[in-house]
């Protein structure tokens, strides 16, 4: 985990079914993600759903200083709380945390190799 200069992101499909809910969630977890570091990546309201993500009517990825910094956030208190949240404002929702490229593999590839 954490190789040099890669970071780490969080990946989440669902589709939302309370808009009210889960517009909650968003004002809460917004100024939360902004003090443990993170920040939206991007943001799709209409994903082309794939391989058991048909149906989501939302797709955000979300970005940290490396991999260690995205699992903490996620395993914290705060955000199993407002996790709960989400849950309950959305359904077949998919979340992965996963760890990009890191210094050397960004070189590798900016050099065609």
């Amino acid at each position: 985990m954490d190789k040099k200069g890669a970071k780490g992101y969080w990946i989440s499909t669902s589709r939302v079914i309370d808009q009210e809910l889960f517009a909650d969630y968003v004002k809460k977890v917004t100024p939360w993600l902004k003090e443990v570091g993170g920040e939206v990546f991007a943001k799709d309201t209409e994903p082309q759903g794939k391989e058991r993500t048909e149906g989501a009517n939302l797709a955000v990825i979300c970005e940290f200083a490396s991999m260690r910094a995205a699992v903490e956030a996620y395993e914290s208190s705060a955000y199993q709380e407002l996790s709960k949240i989400r849950n309950a404002a959305t359904e077949n929702a998919t979340f992965t945390i996963m760890e990009g490229m890191d210094e050397a593999a960004k070189f590798r590839r900016a050099m065609g190799k």
